[in-house]
């Protein structure tokens, strides 16, 4: 299973409705609530996610297995962390950086 379920663009400016994740020094908007399934993403000194990340967008997708879709990638940029509802690993393919969601 590969569902694309949202787009992730990185901003330096905060936006309505956004949250902070602890520990990752991050902001997120909730993707659900765009008409377009966008997710903005600020990223705050001391983030965990790569500088490569804080300029790029990416792509989301729901699958069954993490580790079935991350060894299709060319590089693991985020190996799997704990996402809270769900695992995540951040990949990249052909150039594109990709979320991969896992169910817990």
């Amino acid at each position: 299973m590969f569902e694309i379920v949202h787009i992730g663009i990185p901003t330096t400016q905060s936006k309505e409705g956004e949250t902070y994740v602890p520990g990752a020094e991050i902001y997120v908007t909730p993707p659900e609530k765009s008409p377009f399934a966008i997710e903005y993403v600020r990223f705050l000194p001391g983030t965990v996610f790569p500088e490569a990340m804080h300029y790029d967008v990416h792509v989301a997708a729901k699958v069954d297995s993490i580790e079935k879709y991350a060894a299709l990638a060319d590089e693991v940029i985020v190996p799997k962390m704990d996402g809270g509802a769900c695992w995540l690993c951040f990949v990249r393919k052909d150039g594109a950086i990709i979320e991969l969601m896992e169910e817990k």
